[in-house]
């Protein structure tokens, strides 16, 4: 029988060392992969998704036209006045889904870099939008 051969201090101490090395550098590298993920996890949930996007505004239209002067004189000429809090959602979302459906999520994302004209243009251009507004206010009504 042949015994294996006694290693000296100085090996067994340089094999520790390797061994040490090999598991920090896998420590490294699950951090450094854990890292990522949660980069990547964060950043996508920090990016507008289309859905997102188009919540974020039809929510910002909910909460500004209330106070628009051409709003309340529009809901008046269609007898509505009074009535504004109840359909504004309704509006907001009848001006605003299918122009934003549109789009793709890169425009949408891009949409708050650009000056108002091009965010108009990408719409679909203002005589688009106006009789969007009149389609809108007219559907009010007809409920």
């Amino acid at each position: 029988m042949t015994e294996p051969s006694p290693q000296t201090a100085e090996e067994r101490a340089a094999a520790t060392r390797k061994a040490k090395a090999k598991i920090r550098t896998v420590r490294i590298w699950a951090w450094v992969i854990m890292a990522l993920l949660l980069g990547c996890f964060f950043l996508s949930q920090c990016a507008l998704s289309k859905p997102k996007a188009k919540q974020a505004v039809i929510e910002s239209c909910v909460k500004n036209i209330p106070f628009s002067e051409k709003w309340q004189a529009d809901l008046a000429q269609q007898g509505l006045a009074g009535k504004g809090e109840q359909v504004v959602e309704q509006y907001c979302v009848c001006v605003w889904d299918e122009p934003l459906e549109k789009l793709t999520d890169k425009q949408i994302q891009s949409l708050s870099s650009i000056s108002a004209e091009q965010q108009l243009a990408l719409l679909g251009g203002a005589a688009a939008f106006e009789q969007r507004d009149r389609q809108c206010i007219a559907a009010l009504k007809a409920e």
